[in-house]
Parts: C-alpha cells; structure tokens; sequence
C-alpha cells in the first residue's frame, strides 16, 4: 500500500510538473496594464455617379388668328418702304394668319393637321409642375454634392509635414 501510495504522489508530481508547488510558495503575479486605444479609422465610401445632366427640348408654340395678313409696301430707290408705289403680292386677296399656318403645317407634314387646345388655367398648371420638376432636381443634385463633399478625403498637402504636438 505504501508503494502505490509512494508511486501515487510520484505520478502526480511528474504530470502537474510541480505547478501547484511554485503557487503554493512564491507571490502571485501582478495584473497586467491593459492599454485602451482609440484610433479613428477612415472608411472608403463608394461616391455615386452624379446624373447625367437633363437635356430640355424647347417646344414650339403657334399663336395664330384669323386677322387678314397686310401686304408690305415696297421700297423705293433708296431701299425706304413707300405705300403710294404699291404693295407686295405675295398672298391672295383675304388670306388670313390662319390660313398661312395651315399652308406652312401641310406643307411640313405631309397635309395633316392636328389641333391641340390649352385653356390657360391648364397652361399655369404645365408651367408649375415643370417648376415643381426643376425644384426637385435641384434639391436633389444639392443632397449628392452635399454627401460627395462630406464622405471624401480632405487632399493632403504636399508641402511640409504635418506639425504634431
């Protein structure tokens, strides 16, 4: 019994490696210092692509009535207009602004005509909501340069480094 006892203590000092023996008498160890750093850390933000820029087209308005057109008088010598030697015949007798349009139209289009009303209640109504449209594009374009200027790295001089405190 006393050599098992004996191969016991043995065995057990030869696994633990005497550990328990050196906590048993020597000081436990101080605490380490843990050291607590802050760094700011650059994030890189994909920029969008800003829209392409609008391309309005400007539309043709005809404003035409039914007045009789006044022939111009023809010039004289010196390239002055004088009515007393008559007027330029260019159109028949009766041919209205109206009637020119629907000529210079067909001629243009192949012979059809096509009218399109707009009271003017409706014309401001077109005319806001083209405002409201520019507004909005606008404001939008003002929010996309407001976030590329806040998410993009200030440029580095190039000249001296840096003064660090």
């Amino acid at each position: 019994m006393v050599s098992r006892m004996i191969a016991f203590v043995f065995l057990t000092l030869t696994i633990s490696g005497c550990s328990t023996l050196s906590k048993l008498f020597s000081d436990p160890p101080e605490p380490r210092q843990v050291q607590i750093i802050t760094k700011p850390v650059q994030i890189d933000i994909v920029q969008p692509v800003l829209p392409r820029p609008i391309d309005l087209k400007e539309p043709k308005f005809y404003v035409v009535s039914d007045a009789k057109i006044v022939e111009p008088c023809l010039k004289n010598e010196e390239g002055v207009t004088d009515c007393k030697l008559g007027r330029e015949t260019q159109f028949p007798e009766g041919y209205t602004y109206f009637d020119r349009f629907l000529d210079d139209i067909k001629k243009r289009h192949g012979g059809d005509v096509v009218f399109v009303g707009l009271s003017i209640a409706d014309y401001e109504l077109m005319a806001f909501n083209t405002q409201e449209l520019k507004r909005y594009i606008n404001q939008l374009g003002e929010v996309i340069v407001y976030y590329k200027t806040v998410t993009t790295k200030p440029p580095e001089p190039e000249g001296d480094p840096p003064n660090e405190l």
